[in-house]
Protein backbone atom coordinates (compact mmCIF):
# COMPACT_ATOMS: atom_id res chain seq x y z
CA UNK A 1 0.00 0.00 0.00
CA UNK A 2 1.23 3.44 -0.83
CA UNK A 3 0.91 6.46 0.69
CA UNK A 4 0.40 9.89 -1.09
CA UNK A 5 1.11 13.23 -0.04
CA UNK A 6 -2.01 15.48 -0.69
CA UNK A 7 -0.83 18.33 1.25
CA UNK A 8 1.32 18.51 4.43
CA UNK A 9 0.27 16.83 7.39
CA UNK A 10 -2.79 14.99 5.18
CA UNK A 11 -1.98 11.67 3.67
CA UNK A 12 -4.62 9.49 2.18
CA UNK A 13 -4.07 5.27 1.69
CA UNK A 14 -5.62 4.03 -1.43
CA UNK A 15 -8.16 6.82 -1.42
CA UNK A 16 -8.97 6.33 2.82
CA UNK A 17 -8.11 9.15 4.46
CA UNK A 18 -6.40 8.72 7.91
CA UNK A 19 -7.11 11.83 9.15
CA UNK A 20 -10.85 11.16 10.23
CA UNK A 21 -9.90 7.99 11.88
CA UNK A 22 -7.21 9.94 14.19
CA UNK A 23 -10.23 11.19 16.95
CA UNK A 24 -11.19 6.96 16.98
CA UNK A 25 -7.88 6.70 17.86
CA UNK A 26 -7.99 9.47 20.66
CA UNK A 27 -10.98 8.16 22.08
CA UNK A 28 -10.13 4.33 22.49
CA UNK A 29 -7.72 5.54 25.33
CA UNK A 30 -10.11 7.69 27.26
CA UNK A 31 -11.44 5.53 29.84
CA UNK A 32 -9.94 2.71 31.63
CA UNK A 33 -10.90 0.48 34.25
CA UNK A 34 -8.99 -1.22 36.49
CA UNK A 35 -8.14 -4.58 38.35
CA UNK A 36 -11.24 -6.29 40.60
CA UNK A 37 -10.42 -6.37 44.31
CA UNK A 38 -12.65 -8.85 47.12
CA UNK A 39 -13.39 -7.41 50.05
CA UNK A 40 -15.47 -10.03 51.44
CA UNK A 41 -16.97 -13.34 50.63
CA UNK A 42 -19.73 -11.62 47.83
CA UNK A 43 -18.29 -8.12 48.15
CA UNK A 44 -16.12 -6.67 45.35
CA UNK A 45 -14.08 -3.05 44.25
CA UNK A 46 -13.51 -2.17 41.11
CA UNK A 47 -12.25 1.88 39.88
CA UNK A 48 -12.12 3.28 36.97
CA UNK A 49 -10.92 6.44 35.35
CA UNK A 50 -11.29 8.81 32.46
CA UNK A 51 -9.84 12.18 31.07
CA UNK A 52 -11.80 13.19 28.19
CA UNK A 53 -15.18 11.65 29.38
CA UNK A 54 -15.77 13.10 32.99
CA UNK A 55 -17.25 11.73 35.99
CA UNK A 56 -19.74 9.77 33.90
CA UNK A 57 -17.39 8.24 31.72
CA UNK A 58 -14.96 7.65 34.97
CA UNK A 59 -18.32 6.18 36.49
CA UNK A 60 -19.19 4.19 33.22
CA UNK A 61 -15.95 2.75 32.66
CA UNK A 62 -15.90 0.94 36.14
CA UNK A 63 -19.42 -0.57 36.00
CA UNK A 64 -18.42 -1.89 32.66
CA UNK A 65 -15.93 -3.38 34.31
CA UNK A 66 -17.94 -5.27 37.46
CA UNK A 67 -20.48 -6.62 34.83
CA UNK A 68 -17.88 -7.78 33.18
CA UNK A 69 -15.83 -9.61 36.16
CA UNK A 70 -19.78 -11.24 37.10
CA UNK A 71 -20.46 -12.56 33.79
CA UNK A 72 -17.42 -14.09 33.37
CA UNK A 73 -18.63 -15.92 36.79
CA UNK A 74 -22.11 -16.65 35.19
CA UNK A 75 -23.97 -14.15 37.43
CA UNK A 76 -25.20 -10.58 37.44
CA UNK A 77 -23.78 -7.24 38.97
CA UNK A 78 -25.69 -5.96 42.00
CA UNK A 79 -24.24 -2.14 42.54
CA UNK A 80 -24.08 -1.94 46.10
CA UNK A 81 -22.37 1.87 46.21
CA UNK A 82 -20.32 4.20 44.08
CA UNK A 83 -17.94 7.16 44.58
CA UNK A 84 -16.69 9.56 42.33
CA UNK A 85 -13.90 12.19 42.32
CA UNK A 86 -13.65 15.53 40.10
CA UNK A 87 -10.81 15.76 37.84
CA UNK A 88 -9.60 18.55 35.14
CA UNK A 89 -11.04 17.93 32.07
CA UNK A 90 -7.65 16.71 29.39
CA UNK A 91 -5.31 16.70 32.50
CA UNK A 92 -6.00 14.72 35.92
CA UNK A 93 -8.40 11.70 34.97
CA UNK A 94 -12.06 11.53 36.78
CA UNK A 95 -11.89 8.58 39.05
CA UNK A 96 -15.02 6.67 40.38
CA UNK A 97 -14.67 3.58 42.64
CA UNK A 98 -17.50 1.28 42.55
CA UNK A 99 -18.37 -1.26 45.03
CA UNK A 100 -20.74 -4.47 43.98
CA UNK A 101 -22.03 -7.56 44.78
CA UNK A 102 -21.79 -10.68 42.14
CA UNK A 103 -25.64 -12.14 42.47
CA UNK A 104 -27.73 -15.55 41.63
Amino acid sequence: MKLQRLYPGFFVLRRLPLLPLLPLFALAACASGGAVQQLDKDTYMVTGQSRLNGNNGAAASAALSADAYCKERGKRMQLTSSETSDGVFGVWPSKSVVMFKCVG
